[in-house]
């Protein structure tokens, strides 16, 4: 499985994981959830603008047509098992200024239920994922 990092470096050619991701997806079907697709899209256009935004949609159309990907919808169940989570773990999912990160708790939802490899470089993340014995690919920068 997936996370926004993966979906990241499969959207921007420049991403430091992306061969790692690629490297991954050789091998491996890339299950991207949905909730990535959305949290993907603010940073796009915090660091792109509107037009790169418009870019990101045609991505996205033809994404489930890429060779070894498919999406996860969201779901319900999903939902309310990260709201329980964001409870139960805030450590994990309430930061230090009191946001919640909903994605990370969608995202750790899916992994639980799942229960496969959940590729990410997200330090609070993994660490949960040790505390709770979830499989994780820690993803690797490309050496520059």
């Amino acid at each position: 499985m997936c996370s926004s990092v993966c979906l990241w470096a499969l959207y921007f050619r420049d991403s430091a994981y992306r061969r790692h991701v690629l490297e991954l997806r050789k091998h491996y079907t890339l299950l991207v959830p949905e909730t990535c697709l959305i949290e993907v899209a603010d940073p796009i256009y915090r660091a792109k603008g509107l037009n790169e935004l418009k870019k990101y949609a045609v991505f996205l159309r033809y994404l489930p047509l890429g060779k070894n990907i498919k999406i996860l919808p969201l779901s319900h169940e999903a939902l309310a098992k990260a709201l329980i989570l964001t409870t139960d773990h805030p450590e994990y999912f309430v930061d230090e200024e009191g946001n919640l990160n909903i994605y990370d708790a969608i995202l750790v939802a899916i992994w639980e239920k799942m229960k496969i490899p959940f590729a990410t470089s997200d330090s609070k993340l993994i660490k949960y994922g040790k505390t709770h014995k979830l499989d994780y690919i820690l993803l690797r920068k490309a050496h520059k």
